[in-house]
């Protein structure tokens, strides 16, 4: 401060001299402010003490390499967990966000489908429960047909030709009530007669979906029968083999288990391996027997075959056909 302090009062005796080549003499009013400029020196932008100005430091261009990496944010990710499942008998890398959806989605296909299975049986129990009020209500109609057809008998016994001139007002009496009495026995039976057909259309309507489960089952057990052709034909040959083996054909067409149709096509099937193997078996039972040198080795298979066809042509039973049937399978 001192130094400031000198050099203000040397400029402001330069200035009172006339020493300053850009100024005249100074006045009153000039020293009072130079005075005031040395008590109060203009403040200068002042920086916090122990800190010293440094010119701004220019901004180094990035490596080309970090650029590139900046240009390329999905190569710094981390990759994706997968993990190995069998699909098709196959093994394959799928990620953990495709197995976290396929759970979802099977998570929200189980839980509609138990929703469905208990709006199906809330159904059902109304369902049940209606048919069993209207069960109870034809039961009612009934017993009170009964009564109505008693009461009418007796009535029909009446002399209305007497009763009308012996007595007019009981025969008005008898006969509003005769009337009335018929139109409520007609009511009782349009009303019997119209819950009969709604309990017949019921009944085709649930035969109609046992039907439609049941095929739905057959083709699940027998997934050839998907082909209307191999189907057709099959089910012919079923229906000939139980008419064989004594059938109706009222009680061959009215067979709707799919087990039963799965039980007689094998033992069709079963019939026709067993006539392929007597058939194969009388072949071989017919044929010339070889001559054998000595010292020659006989096939062991057909030895066995032989062996099988003798012992079948003997006992003659299915057991000993099929026998026969695998010694030439092998």
């Amino acid at each position: 401060m001192s130094l400031f302090i000198h050099r203000a009062l040397g400029h402001f005796l330069m200035n009172e001299a006339g020493g300053d080549s850009g100024g005249g003499a100074l006045d009153v009013n000039g020293g009072a402010m130079a005075f005031a400029a040395l008590l109060d020196p203009p403040i200068a932008a002042e920086q916090p003490e122990g800190t010293e100005e440094h010119p701004e430091q220019p901004v180094e261009p990035k490596v080309e390499a970090e650029l590139e990496e900046e240009a390329k944010p999905g190569e710094s990710e981390e990759e994706p967990q997968t993990f190995t499942v069998k699909i098709d008998g196959k093994e394959v890398q799928v990620p953990l966000s495709e197995l976290l959806n396929g759970y979802q989605r099977q998570s929200d296909y189980t839980k509609k489908t138990m929703e469905a299975a208990e709006q199906r049986k809330t159904a059902d129990a109304v369902v049940q429960q209606a048919q069993q009020e209207r069960q109870q209500y034809a039961g009612e109609l009934q017993r009170m047909a009964v009564q109505l057809e008693g009461v009418l008998e007796q009535q029909s016994q009446i002399d209305w030709n007497e009763l009308r001139e012996t007595d007019p007002m009981e025969f008005l009496k008898q006969q509003h009530l005769f009337q009335q009495r018929q139109a409520l026995y007609q009511k009782n039976m349009s009303e019997q007669q119209q819950l009969a057909q709604q309990f017949q259309h019921e009944q085709a309507q649930a035969h109609q979906s046992y039907l439609a489960e049941q095929q739905d089952n057959l083709l699940a057990k027998l997934p050839d029968w998907k082909d209307d052709a191999k189907a057709a034909a099959e089910k012919t040959a079923i229906s000939k083999f139980l008419q064989e083996q004594g059938f109706e054909a009222e009680d061959i067409s009215s067979i709707a288990d799919h087990r039963h149709v799965i039980v007689a096509r094998k033992a069709m099937l079963y019939d026709q391996l067993m006539a392929k193997a007597n058939v194969q078996a009388k072949k071989v039972q017919e044929a010339p027997q070889r001559v054998v040198k000595p010292g020659v080795t006989v096939n062991g298979n057909a030895d066995g075959r032989t062996t099988a066809a003798k012992r079948h042509a003997k006992s003659g039973t299915v057991e000993s056909g099929a026998e026969v049937f695998l010694q030439f399978l092998d």
